[in-house]
């Protein structure tokens, strides 16, 4: 009987200590998950500066401060950073590729400064 008894209560604190293990191990599976990445404000502010980049160049068309062939090239440019975003976010994006896909979209920003303002007969 008292053997018994030892194994009942064995069983019974691996059952009431097993549903708090998995909760710890779905913690901890959230948190490597995002080892090393950009916070999702990060991701999000990264879109609105390549969105805005884009809008950049439609303006810029529009008021014809730089030519269709310049733009053609520019939103060749910022397509391609899109779907390298696109990829990389498939399996969550790493610090590495974060940092890679933010200096691409600041040279789309600054190339665009440059071809606005290189004046190559197009204004004044």
């Amino acid at each position: 009987m008292r053997k018994f008894l030892i194994s009942i209560a064995l069983a019974s604190t691996v059952v009431s200590v097993a549903p708090a293990a998995a909760q710890y191990r779905s913690h901890n599976a959230a948190a490597v998950w995002n080892r090393g990445g950009p916070s999702r404000p990060a991701i999000n502010e990264l879109l609105r500066d390549l969105q805005r980049a884009e809008y950049g160049i439609d303006r810029s068309v529009r008021r014809r401060a730089i030519s269709q062939r310049e733009a053609i090239g520019l939103h060749r440019e910022a397509n391609r950073i899109e779907s390298q975003l696109s990829r990389a976010s498939r399996n969550g994006i790493s610090g590495r590729e974060f940092a890679s896909l933010r200096v691409q979209v600041n040279r789309l920003e600054q190339r665009l400064r440059i071809e606005r303002n290189d004046r190559d007969g197009r204004r004044y």
